[in-house]
């Protein structure tokens, strides 16, 4: 500290210390508060600043949100700094690959549920959602679970949710006679609430 006035005073090295930054930083941020400073020249010219013109400069250093991030002025600063954005920018690459990875399953899921048109009988169901034991083993789990009769036709409730319908199909038999046989058919919707459905009991396994 020094004492030219009545004040305690501080020099330029000693505030840039104080604050951990360099001497230009200091005298930069001083210009910016320059009309509120009352601090005084010493005997060498150099600028004797008091504890409130530190202050000032603290805060003004601390509203500035590019403080951290000042522009490179050597050719060396200017490789770190290019160095430090491609490491943040590998990092950002890996994270980015990482979410990629861990969403795979459910992109494929969808776009397959995507291609599909309007709705898909329960076999084809199970071939898109990966289920082993195809069709009579996701019927019995869906039957199992409340979805289905026992006729392998969905409650009214999941009908009117979006995820079912029944479709009519007339079969003519050897003998002449005609029949109808209702065949249950899966929404894209419905797809995505049995794919829920069996996460959930895999988890639960």
């Amino acid at each position: 500290m020094n004492a030219l006035t009545t004040e305690k005073t501080m020099t330029v090295k000693e505030v840039a210390e104080a604050l951990g930054v360099d001497e230009r930083t200091v005298r930069r941020y001083a210009e910016k508060v320059r009309t509120d400073l009352s601090g005084v020249k010493n005997s060498q010219g150099g600028y004797l600043f008091t504890e409130k013109d530190v202050t000032l400069i603290k805060l003004k250093m601390e509203k500035n949100q590019y403080l951290q991030a000042e522009l490179p002025r050597t050719q060396l600063d200017k490789y770190l700094f290019i160095a430090k954005a491609m490491r943040l920018l590998d990092e950002e690459v890996e994270t980015l690959q990482h979410q990629l990875t861990e969403a795979k399953p459910k992109i494929e899921f969808f776009d397959q549920v995507t291609n599909s048109k309007d709705a898909i009988d329960i076999g084809s169901a199970a071939k898109v959602l990966h289920y082993g034991g195809g069709r009579n083993k996701l019927f019995a789990f869906l039957r199992d679970n409340g979805i289905l009769m026992q006729n392998n036709q969905p409650y009214q409730e999941f009908i009117d949710r979006g995820y079912f319908r029944t479709i009519e199909q007339k079969y003519v038999k050897p003998d002449g006679s005609t029949h109808i046989n209702i065949k249950t058919v899966v929404y894209q919707k419905g797809l995505n609430f049995i794919q829920k459905l069996i996460n959930k009991e895999a988890a639960a396994a």
